[in-house]
């Protein structure tokens, strides 16, 4: 049975925290036939699943032996984790995957005259932990930038630009140019994606 995610939901970009939440949500992990439920979010620099361990004081954990997961959802939303990263899924016909990352500095030391200082640019982080180890806190990290790539159709092709896009479209290259155009479409807006790929496979 397809479906398409209904158009309720943006990433949250109003601030530039590393997650993709603005609170951890309810949540269900599917593991066979096994679920388990609880309050999560998405850590978007490293693509994984933090949560609140009710049995351990509500202590925010990293979920572990991601291989073992078939989904999490998040109400509507749909998520496939993976040990390089947890993607989104936005629709299955046509199927539209989309990653979410971030780059992410160290938050800059106070100088003098009220300034700051970030020592080194951008680079990548990753959460050293284990399924008993508590999540080192991502808040002494910033974010410089969100970004998307996406994976579409069954062979799943990568997409990281508008260029790579329109050359997997190529037959309709023209056709898409003046929609993204007359809908102002943004690369990193996930549900303009998903509805640009919807038209683009409309004119097969």
């Amino acid at each position: 049975m397809a479906f398409v995610l209904l158009p309720v939901w943006a990433q949250e970009e109003q601030s530039i925290s590393p997650f993709l939440f603005d609170e951890y949500k309810d949540a269900t992990v599917f593991m066979g036939a096994t679920q388990a439920k609880g309050k999560m979010n998405f850590y978007i620099p490293t693509g994984e699943f933090f949560y609140m361990d009710e049995t351990d004081g509500n202590r925010v954990k990293v979920l572990a032996n991601v291989e073992q997961v078939n989904m999490i959802r998040f109400g509507s939303r749909i998520f496939l984790p993976s040990e390089k990263g947890g993607v989104e899924v936005l629709s299955s016909e046509p199927l539209l995957y989309v990653k979410y990352q971030a780059s992410i500095r160290n938050k800059g030391k106070q100088v003098g005259y009220g300034g700051t200082s970030s020592l080194g640019s951008i680079k990548s982080f990753s959460v050293n932990s284990s399924g008993t180890s508590y999540v080192s806190d991502p808040m002494i990290f910033e974010v410089g930038h969100l970004y998307n790539t996406y994976y579409i159709g069954k062979k799943q092709k990568e997409i990281k630009n508008m260029k790579q896009l329109l050359k997997f479209y190529a037959k309709h290259k023209e056709t898409l140019e003046e929609y993204m155009k007359e809908k102002d479409i943004k690369f990193d807006n996930a549900l303009q994606m998903l509805q640009l790929v919807q038209y683009a496979n409309s004119l097969k």
